[in-house]
């Protein structure tokens, strides 16, 4: 999920080189232990008691839901149509370490809800740290560091103008801003890449679909990105504990009308007090679940605006370790934009020679698209390109197409043209007195992040526990 733009840039309140020895970690958990200033008190063990509710979706929100729903006494059943919880958290340990084919950090671990629950599980972070970072343009050459200079100030010249210039208009993309105040960005490589470790990646669209008025929108968590040692994994299994979780229950049909909900799978009917639907956004937009009645107006206003982009991450296992062993991140400025322009080095997280490489904006989808003979192909000429002939061929790949996979069809929500931030607030209302919405898209601030979908979670579940059997 997306890193918080307004953060890149500022100086890190804690960096990866001061704590990630284990006592300073140990003590940033128990920071991360303190309540969040945007946390939610804790419902009373007896206000949910005789409450039956039913949740779709066994991801960060559904569990985050449940779980708070169960603490307050309701009797709650989980329904995924996947083999697995958690959702867009996939941690993949193929390639003998953990590898998050989803979610991979946590953004912003100073009282970050997501850092809080990361220490009551065991979680131990790896603080990653942008200082420790290279790039590098075709033929492996470094650019100056005026060059990387420049290139930052401009961008942030651009950001700082790009909501007078659009004037307005809902229509304009970034993509538009960028062309009328600087084009030749877009003609060179070391341009491009700066403009996809920005926006693309960080926001996982294109420019031509990100809106030039709400590009910049949402709030953050102050202090360092991390990565948890254990894996993401660790949240999701540690939020499962103890629900009844119903796997491979793909629901079809939401009945909300009346006095009940009535929950249908292919095989299954489910009957409830109330129903909180937390599938990805890209589940709604194709219409997997039918809801009777429809979902309202506004409602299904808001799922059409709100954008649901593509971030494509490979991962790959070598025999041995080629780039700079102390380097956190690696970037590639090429010739195209978004081809693997950032890459996460898993040597000093994991001391693993495995790098996870992100492709974004268009040519996440092309990656996608790729067989794995290709995608091999693919990465080692780009490394080649960075580092030499000499580079070997991976030995292991693994990867997880996120918008082909019917469960999800993408990565995470953006704010697109002509979407607006309201958007996210009129889904985390109510779509009627028995059914309610939870996920990242239903956060105004934190769209886009497992904090977001967290606290979505806790907010549909306090929702349904004021409305009682009503």
């Amino acid at each position: 999920m997306r890193p918080d733009l307004r953060r890149r840039r500022l100086l890190l309140l804690l960096t990866a080189s001061t704590l990630y020895s284990a006592p300073l970690a140990r003590r940033a958990l128990a920071e991360a232990a303190r309540p969040s200033r945007s946390g939610t008190q804790a419902p009373a063990s007896d206000a949910g008691k005789g409450l039956k509710v039913v949740v779709v979706g066994a991801g960060m929100a559904g569990l985050s839901a449940a779980a708070t729903l169960v603490a307050a006494g309701a009797e709650v059943v989980v329904l995924e149509a996947r083999d697995r919880i958690g959702g867009r958290i996939f941690t993949d340990r193929s390639l003998g370490v953990p590898v998050e084919q989803g979610a991979n950090f946590i953004h912003g671990f100073n009282g970050n809800p997501v850092a809080a629950l990361a220490s009551k599980a065991g979680g131990m972070p790896f603080f990653v740290d942008e200082e420790q970072s290279s790039v590098l343009l075709p033929g492996g050459e470094e650019p100056e560091d005026f060059e990387i200079d420049d290139l930052w100030e401009e961008i942030e010249r651009i950001e700082e103008k790009a909501v007078e210039e659009a004037d307005g208009d809902a229509s304009l993309s970034l993509l538009d801003i960028i062309e009328l105040l600087d084009p030749a960005l877009l003609q060179e490589p070391i341009g491009n890449w700066g403009l996809t470790d920005m926006w693309e990646n960080e926001l996982g669209a294109p420019l031509s679909a990100i809106s030039a008025l709400h590009f910049n929108s949402g709030e953050v968590y102050p202090g360092p990105d991390a990565v948890l040692l254990q894996g993401y994994d660790l949240l999701p299994r540690h939020l499962a504990d103890g629900l009844d979780i119903r796997l491979g229950e793909a629901v079809r049909h939401v009945r909300h009308a009346g006095d009940t909900v009535t929950v249908e799978t292919a095989t299954a009917r489910f009957e409830a007090d109330h129903c909180v639907v937390a599938v990805p956004l890209g589940v709604l937009k194709a219409g997997a679940i039918a809801f009777d009645p429809p979902l309202p107006p506004e409602h299904q206003a808001a799922i059409a605006a709100i954008g649901f982009g593509n971030l494509a991450k490979v991962s790959v296992l070598f025999d041995r370790v080629f780039w700079p062993t102390d380097l956190h991140y690696l970037g590639y400025a090429g010739k195209e934009r978004g081809r693997f322009a950032d890459m996460l080095s898993l040597v000093p997280i994991h001391d693993a020679p495995v790098l996870t490489l992100m492709a974004s904006g268009d040519y996440a989808d092309k990656v996608d698209a790729m067989d794995e003979a290709a995608l091999r192909a693919d990465v080692t000429a780009v490394l080649r390109d960075m580092f030499g002939q000499a580079v070997p061929a991976p030995e292991a790949i693994t990867r997880h197409a996120w918008s082909t996979d019917p469960l999800t069809l993408g990565t995470y929500s953006y704010p697109a043209v002509g979407a607006r931030p309201g958007d996210h607030d009129v889904l985390a209302g109510p779509a009627s007195d028995r059914l309610l919405l939870a996920g990242e898209h239903t956060s105004r601030d934190h769209f886009g992040t497992v904090h977001g979908a967290l606290e979505s979670g806790q907010r549909a579940a306090l929702a349904v526990l004021k409305r009682g059997r009503g």
